[in-house]
């Protein structure tokens, strides 16, 4: 994808920065592919930011007006999941994982590598409890992707990153359906059943000759943590390989912005929180740090409710406090940051 420079006051609302834009001590303001509207674009003309990159005009044209690229996307998202459903059916039935089926889908997802927020706009309108276990596989396949993207890794990899995500609880077929769907709190027994999904996807698909050892790693290893508090072995750091330490961040996001059988989900907000507390012990930091920066500024122009009852429109993430955003409600711009009273519930 291409970049142009332009002056700042011929930005216009619905651009997107193709470059991030850095105080002088090279820390972002505004981060890359946030989309720009009057309230950061009049803060950058008060910062005297006087020129940024943006994505070219006639590709951002489609993207703001792109019901056709949208209805692609979200179209190859719902033969995906039939793709997944299927896949999991022959395996409930005793055959083989199906390569060629995980390398379609796989190449059906990189399709969308370079619009980043059509991909973002699907998975978080596509939260269905009763399809869970087929939508989690593909989300953690795109979020995967997306951070193979802001890694920029190379495109092997990505797809290689990609087949990881897909297939990272598919060991969970042989998890007995009650313990999956479990409502109340999991006996210590039954945990002990559900960590089993790691060694049974492992097994399930180190023979698929279109895996590579590390994306079967992946499979395998994929809820362990950098110190050492996960399963199924204990290990972490430099013992575990890039995707999946790149999996474990997808995954856990996933399924914290899920509704599940037994917990709601959390707004992205809180998942940053977390990511940014405790979960800076359990995830890899440049990782964590390289997906938050750039997922939190895809929430720009999202609708959100506030425990006062008000609601407003996210407007600006600033890069240093990604959990506190200014939201604009009725024209009045709010600073989470300022305001200790106000929170955001959920998002609209």
């Amino acid at each position: 994808m291409t970049m142009k420079s332009v002056t700042t006051t011929e930005c216009k609302e619905g651009d997107i920065l193709a470059k991030a834009i850095v105080n002088r001590y090279g820390a972002a303001i505004v981060a890359e592919n946030t989309v720009l509207n009057s309230y950061i674009i009049n803060r950058l003309t008060e910062l005297g930011v006087q020129q940024v990159k943006i994505h070219d005009e006639y590709m951002e044209t489609d993207r703001r007006n792109g019901s056709h690229i949208y209805r692609q996307i979200k179209g190859n998202y719902k033969e995906s999941i039939l793709d997944i459903k299927s896949i999991v059916n022959e395996l409930a039935a005793g055959k083989p994982l199906n390569a060629e089926k995980i390398i379609s889908i796989s190449n059906t997802v990189c399709c969308g590598l370079h619009d980043s927020y059509h991909i973002l706009r699907i998975l978080n309108e596509e939260k269905e409890l009763d399809e869970y276990t087929y939508t989690h596989s593909l989300n953690v396949a795109l979020y995967a992707m997306l951070i193979g993207k802001w890694l920029r890794l190379d495109n092997d990899s990505i797809k290689n990153v990609i087949k990881a995500g897909l297939l990272h609880d598919i060991g969970k077929i042989k998890v007995p359906i009650e313990i999956l769907n479990k409502k109340a709190r999991l006996s210590d027994e039954e945990f002990d059943i559900i960590k089993k999904h790691t060694f049974y996807g492992y097994d399930l698909v180190r023979s698929t000759d279109c895996l590579s050892d590390e994306v079967c790693e992946a499979v395998l290893l994929h809820h362990e943590r950098e110190d050492k508090s996960g399963y199924p072995y204990g290990i972490g750091g430099r013992q575990l390989g890039l995707y999946a330490k790149i999996v474990a961040v997808a995954d856990v996001y996933d399924a914290m912005t899920s509704d599940r059988v037994y917990k709601k989900r959390t707004t992205p907000f809180e998942a940053f929180e977390m990511f940014q507390t405790i979960g800076v012990k359990n995830f890899d930091p440049k990782i964590a740090k390289t997906f938050l920066l750039n997922l939190s500024a895809c929430y720009v122009g999202s609708k959100v409710l506030l425990n006062t009852g008000e609601i407003g429109e996210v407007v600006y993430i600033p890069p240093h406090s990604i959990t506190e955003p200014v939201i604009n409600i009725d024209g009045n711009y709010i600073d989470l940051a300022k305001e200790g009273g106000k929170q955001i519930l959920c998002m609209v």
